[in-house]
């Protein structure tokens, strides 16, 4: 069913976005994915997270739909094949996790289906509450046969991770891309690897030019992804340097008020059913 012909896709961030201040999808918000599905309208998420916890959260939607995880370092089909996956060079990659960090500052990997720590990372523990994705305990030397998609550091005093991330930049900007998907979180992936160009890439495979699409964010690594969409919708609860860099950027509510799914209804036009009392199927197609 075609129900908006200046639309044809749907793209949004998880943390801070489509997921609540719980870390998970509430009711409302998965109904109205679900509603999406049933029209012509391509939905995508587009998330730092990694690809196979991403995947649990799409199958909590019940939908298929592509997955462009990593900030663009993999993107999942939805038939669950990886048809896109940037790589580190081993020896960018080792450079990298040898930076000397303070106390408090953790280093983590993804590489293939894993996330991987050296030593215990509880900062972000709260927020694997529907993907139920668990790092694993390694030593990076052993690890670096294999190809590593990201790298990032972590900390709860956002603070440290400003000089990390002015000595990244300086001594790794002709081979790496960085950006921090919240203050706590700095990420690095291989040169050329963001939101934008993993959603372009992928939507023009589909025959959807990006501007045709709509994306939510509330990250500086949503900024590519915001700034290349036709609307790209900034979150109320936003990163204020994402605010300021996208000032011209429409604004919608708040992520633990289901503002996405919102909005969703308000572009496309999917009304309530006013005689349905089934809050599973809250949804209709106008």
């Amino acid at each position: 069913m075609s129900i908006n012909k200046k639309i044809r896709a749907v793209v949004t961030d998880l943390d801070g976005t489509l997921l609540n201040h719980m870390h998970t999808v509430s009711d409302f918000s998965c109904n109205t994915i679900k509603a999406l599905a049933d029209t012509d309208v391509t939905f995508m998420i587009a998330t730092g997270r990694h690809h196979s916890d991403a995947r649990k959260i799409r199958e909590k939607l019940g939908i298929s739909a592509y997955i462009i995880a990593a900030n663009g370092a993999t993107v999942l089909s939805p038939e669950n094949e990886i048809v896109h996956q940037a790589e580190f060079e081993t020896d960018i990659a080792r450079a990298i996790l040898g930076t000397e960090v303070p106390k408090g500052v953790y280093k983590n990997i993804y590489q293939g289906d894993h996330w991987m720590v050296e030593e215990i990372d509880k900062v972000f523990e709260d927020y694997y509450t529907d993907g139920a994705f668990k790092y694993t305990l390694v030593k990076f030397e052993e690890q670096l046969h294999l190809p590593i998609n990201k790298v990032f550091f972590t900390t709860k005093d956002a603070s440290l991770l400003i000089p990390i991330e002015q000595k990244i930049r300086s001594e790794f900007g002709d081979y790496a891309d960085v950006t921090f998907s919240m203050p706590q979180c700095l990420e690095i992936m291989p040169k050329g690897t963001n939101k934008g160009r993993a959603l372009k890439s992928t939507l023009s495979k589909l025959g959807i030019d990006i501007q045709e699409s709509v994306a939510f964010g509330d990250g500086m690594n949503d900024f590519e992804m915001l700034s290349m969409v036709g609307t790209g919708y900034l979150m109320e609860n936003a990163n204020e340097m994402l605010k300021i860099s996208l000032p011209n950027n429409p604004r919608v509510g708040h992520h633990s008020e289901d503002a996405v799914a919102k909005k969703i209804i308000d572009l496309l036009e999917l009304k309530t059913k006013k005689d349905n009392k089934d809050t599973k199927d809250p949804l209709s197609i106008s």
